[in-house]
This record gives C-alpha cells, structure tokens and sequence, in this order.
C-alpha cells in the first residue's frame, strides 16, 4: 500500500517545551489573540485539567489548529507537514507497531537506516519521545501536523476501528481456547459501530461487507464510486461474528444463513438520526451484507443550490413554471434526479396550488405537499395510485418514476388535461426519452403535444481543493475539446487530486450535477411525429444551442473542477457520439 504526502527535512535542535509555550503565549498576547488576564485563567483550567496550553487554547476555539501549529513551528523549528508528493511505503508503515500509531498518535513518514521520521499533532515530551525510541529502535525527527491528518492517516493504512480491534485481539489472546472459534468477541459490536460511524463520516450512501476465500471486503459507496474500505490486518479471523453482529443490530434471524434476509436498524450520530436499511444475501463463502444510510435529518435541495450556471437555472425555472405538460428528468439510478425533482417542486410549492406525489420510496417530507407511497405489495401501484390521485383535482402531479406503459400513458393523458406532471425516465441523455415514451406504446402524436421539457443529468465528482494538481490533457480528447471550445489555444491543461488524508486518498471531495436542459419546440414535435432517431433530435437541439452534459462536464474539467476520467466515467453514453454532434 502506497500514497503521496510532502514533506521537507525536519530542523534538529529544537528548544524545550517550557521555552516554546512561554514564547507561544507571549506572541499570542501581542497579537491580541488573548489577554493576559484570560491567559493567566485558562492557564489555571489547563493546569487542573492536567493538558497542556495549546490543547486549551484548541478546546477554547481561541485559535485554529493550523494557526496554532503555524506559531508552533516557527517557535520550535519542527517543520509542518506539506500535502505534496512523496511515496509512503509498506515497510515504513510495518516499522511502527498499530499500537504504537493508536497510543501515540503519530504518522510515520520516511524511514531511514537509523532514524524514523514520524508527524504528529501535539508537541512531544523528553519521556514520549525517549518511550518511543526504545519501541522503534531509532532515533526520531518530527514534524507537525493537524488531528485530522493524524486520524485520517491511522485509518488508512492501521484499518478503521484499529483501536477497538486491537481490544478485540488482547481479549482473545487472553481468552485463548475459552470460546469456540467464530464466536463473538465481546468487543465485535464496538467495531462494527466503528465501521457505521466512519461510513457516515465519509458521507458514505452504502456499506458492502463481502467475505471471500481468504480475506473479508468491505467497501463504501461514496460520491456514487465503491472504495475499498481499510481493514486491520488479521479482521478476517472475526468475518462470522462481525456478520453475525451485523444481523443482530439489525434484528434479523442469526441461526438462519441460508436464505436472504433483510431488517434495519437505526444511529445517532453528532446530533443526527440515520435510517439504516440492511440485507443479507447468502454466498460461497459466507453471508454478504448491504447497508444503506439515510439521514432522516437530510434535507431536500432549493433551486438556487443545484450547481446550475445563472443562465440555466432561469431556463430551468422557466420549464417547470409552464401550466401544463409533462417534463422528464432523466440519468441513471444515482445521478441526483431526485434531488432535482424536489427542487423543482420546492419552487412551485404555494397555497394557490394543489401539489400530489407518488412515490418508492418518499425520500424527502414536504410541508404541504400530499405525498403518498406505492405499495406493489397490495396492488397500490404507480399507475394504480396516478389513476386514484387524478380524482383529488391536483394542479400539479409528481410521478417518482415512469416504469412501464401503463404508467406512461397515464402521465400523458393528465398532461393533456391540463395538469402539470413531473417524473423521472431512465434514458442516456434528452433526446432519448422522447424516444423512449414512443418505445413504450404511446401514439407518437400524444408524446409530441404533451412533452414540454427533458433534463438530462449526471452527479460528477470534484477535486479534492487540498491536493489538486495540474497535469495535461490526453491527447486523444484534444480533439473533442477543441471542437466544444474553438477558442481553445495552446496546449490544454487538466486537473487531477493526488489524494490526501482529507479526501481519503481518493484525489477527490464532494460532487455536482451537470445538466442537459431541451425544450420541446414546434420542429422537435415534428420530428418525433415522424419518428426520427434521438440523434437527429439531439443534432437539432445542439444547433440550436443546447449545451449538452458534455460540454458541460468539459468546461468543469478546463476550469479545474472535477477530472477528465470522472467526466468520461459518467457520459460514457455520450463518449460514443462523434465530437461534431456533442
């Protein structure tokens, strides 16, 4: 396991500790950062607390970490660590115990014959520093770093949880022979939360816990992109107990591992609930688990925050405040139509209208809006439950997917008669869903008079600010590049994220939405009449202005927002059009 960090040779002879936070406080004082009279009181604090003056000065949020560490350096000539490239092998990992890295709270660097480069968030005593050369058997530099970096680094290459697994291995070797093999140990449940609570700091939407021959996988689904989770070394020991917990927390039959199962559980979490969904699914080589996390807490986007350019969000408004009509979003499952739709219906919600969801699941709760949930179970349907909510006079009807024939049809007849109906279709791109609905058994003519607007989109992921780089285009997109952007002179620069402790090493943080808005106009109606390919609709909508998610994913990759892999990744279907026609 390999990543990239900076760092630049660390300044020997630093001075004593007493000497560098009597100097901190003076400069503190002169800056007007505290008052003398305040310092002398949080002095006292600390002093009875028994922690040290800059851990006060943290916890009282008189100064950042990165100031305080920026001071400290100058102060006492360790220098900081720098996110820039450098190759952190296995064997400087392996020189430092997981014990040690949990107790200490230290990142190990660079290892050299007799000397260990190590980083850390707090200033170390003669007695710390001596305890760890006898653990690491050399002699130490240091560097200064923030608490994150610290925590992030243990994580990623110690395993989450490593502090409750490391409990787990000193209860067995205590208890060695006491318990039959695969039993669970007692702290199992403790590191399963440990694994729950990093997802969800992660901003993870899916946990994947995947037993195999020999090793035990697990991986979150973060940004839309499945990442390799960091276990610690040895976890596969615990694979049956860790599940067996996992089911139980989820309240499901632990004696039964040969059919598929689902339950859920629920987590609090720093002031927030999460809706916990889990399924088990038996496999060769054990039982395979799927969570899924809703914050019950998470709120639905406005318009103005869906990452629209000035000049679309107005054109986009202007779609969804037609009368009547039907408007799709499309994309495929998690590229944030959802988040749209409720945008939408956040902008039109208003006593003068009457506004009716149906939907599997209702994700978001909209104070006066009637939202109902179909039930495939008892026969309550999308087209059943459509049919039904027509009879309740709505102005506007919200269909949470267009699924089969039936279910179209009806969406287009109550876009005839004068209601406006907002739903969802899978399609690669805009043109394709007015083909689709033609696909799926509508008379052609129908699809023409009552499709007003299609957006199409796509959720792309951003650079991580803390490690973006510049590096150069691939030569084989120039080309297209040049043809979306003529003005382009030059040689053509990209951006990449090297990946760092606050991305997690992924190079990335964080996504917005790219968008393709068409609107049907008299030629387009024609052409579906007639039944022309989606390629000819989407030749006449380009040309007559309409900027498609790819050329929209291009300009974020020119200004430096997000990666040509992550764009390629998520318009592989508009990859395969010829430059010319994007």
């Amino acid at each position: 396991m390999k990543d990239s960090t900076h760092i630049d040779s660390p300044k020997a002879g630093y001075r004593s500790l007493t000497e560098i936070r009597a100097k901190l406080c003076a400069i503190l004082i002169d800056e007007g950062i505290i008052t003398k009279a305040a310092l002398e009181d949080l002095q006292q604090r600390a002093a009875w607390k028994n922690e040290p003056i800059e851990s006060a000065l943290l916890r009282e949020e008189i100064i950042s970490e990165e100031d305080l560490l920026d001071r400290l350096s100058n102060i006492s000539g360790i220098p900081r660590l720098e996110n820039r490239a450098i190759t952190i092998g296995d064997n400087v990992i392996m020189s430092v115990p997981p014990r040690a890295a949990v107790h200490y709270r230290i990142m190990p660097l660079i290892l050299e014959e007799d000397q260990i480069i190590l980083a850390t968030d707090r200033l170390r005593d003669p007695d710390e520093d001596a305890q760890l050369r006898v653990i690491l058997g050399r002699s130490i530099q240091w560097m200064l770093c923030t608490s994150r970096e610290v925590s992030e680094f243990i994580t990623h290459f110690y395993g989450i949880g490593i502090e409750t697994f490391l409990d787990i291995e000193e209860s067995e070797s205590r208890a060695a022979g006491a318990r039959r093999s695969g039993d669970e140990a007692p702290a199992i449940p403790a590191f399963v939360d440990d694994i729950i609570r990093d997802a969800i700091r992660s901003n993870a939407t899916d946990i994947h816990v995947e037993p195999e021959e020999d090793h035990l996988r697990v991986r979150y689904r973060i940004d839309g992109v499945l990442y390799p989770a960091p276990m610690p070394r040895g976890v596969e020991k615990y694979q049956r107990a860790i599940i067996s917990s996992m089911k139980v927390m989820a309240q499901m039959n632990i004696a039964e591992r040969r059919l598929p199962q689902d339950g859920r559980l629920e987590k609090y979490m720093e002031d927030q609930s999460f809706d916990i969904r889990v399924s088990a699914l038996p496999t060769r080589y054990g039982e395979s688990i799927q969570m899924r996390l809703l914050n019950r807490g998470a709120t639905f986007l406005r318009m103005n925050e869906l990452g629209l350019p000035t000049d679309k969000r107005d054109q986009l408004e202007e779609l969804i405040h037609i009368p009547h009509g039907l408007i799709l979003f499309t994309g495929p499952t998690g590229s944030g139509k959802t988040t749209s739709l409720y945008a939408g219906l956040a902008e039109l919600n208003d006593s003068e209208r009457k506004i009716i969801t149906i939907e599997d699941p209702v994700e978001y709760r909209i104070k006066g809006i009637t939202q109902l949930q179909v039930q495939p179970q008892i026969g309550f349907t999308f087209a059943n439950g459509l049919r039904s909510l027509l009879r309740h006079d709505p102005d506007i009807i919200l269909v949470g997917e267009i699924r089969d024939d039936e279910t179209a049809d009806i969406a287009v007849s109550a876009a005839l008669t004068g209601h406006l109906v907002l739903s969802t279709l899978h399609t690669n791109d805009t043109a394709g869903a007015a083909t689709r609905l033609v696909d799926m058994g509508i008379e052609p003519y129908l699809v023409a008079s009552g499709l007003q607007g299609i957006v199409a989109q796509r959720l792309i992921r951003r650079i991580c600010p803390h490690c973006r780089e510049e590096t150069h285009m691939e030569k084989r997109y120039e080309n297209e590049v040049r043809q979306l952007f003529p003005e382009m002179g030059g040689s053509i620069l990209a951006w990449r994220g090297r990946g760092c402790p606050y991305c997690r090493f992924t190079g990335y943080h964080g996504r917005r939405a790219i968008f393709e808005i068409l609107e049907i106009d008299d030629e387009i109606r024609s052409m579906i009449v007639e039944h022309h390919s989606s390629g000819s609709i989407m030749q006449h909508a380009t040309k007559r202005g309409m900027t498609t998610m790819r050329k929209a994913g291009w300009k974020m990759v020119l200004e430096g927002e997000t990666t040509q892999e992550d764009l390629l990744r998520v318009t592989s279907g508009a990859q395969r059009r010829k430059p010319a026609d994007i």
